[in-house]
């Protein structure tokens, strides 16, 4: 009986501090990457050249890194050209102002992929 008791306590414990941590996770768009970050070390980065669309349309089979207890008003779902799971969502705070600051950092992305002289790496 002690076991059981105390590995149900273990388990709430395991989840707690999984959503304490999941509550840490950051955005941060730098000039090639979109990056999730847990305490400023980088867990996930996506390359913007990568980025096929961005939308707050809801994927089935998605890579999803959420932020909060409650994604439901705040999923933003990007579209990639690669990769397994082609959709990646991330629930920003003010998903309309992320989507705008990701829209201009690809918009400025593709006057140099247009540019003869452009090697991505």
């Amino acid at each position: 009986m002690k076991l059981v008791v105390f590995v149900l306590l273990g388990a709430v414990a395991l989840a707690g501090l999984l959503g304490a941590l999941a509550l840490q996770l950051r955005y941060v768009l730098t000039g090639r990457h979109l990056k999730v970050t847990l305490f400023g070390l980088c867990l996930r980065r996506i390359r913007l050249a990568d980025i096929d669309s961005v939308s707050k349309r809801r994927a089935h089979r998605a890579e999803k890194w959420c932020n909060t207890l409650k994604p439901a008003h705040r999923i933003l779902v990007i579209r990639r050209r690669r990769g397994w799971f082609k959709d990646f969502i991330i629930t920003p705070k003010n998903r309309y102002v992320f989507k705008a600051e990701l829209e201009q950092a690809l918009a400025k992305l593709k006057p140099a992929a247009e540019d003869p002289g452009f090697h991505p790496n």
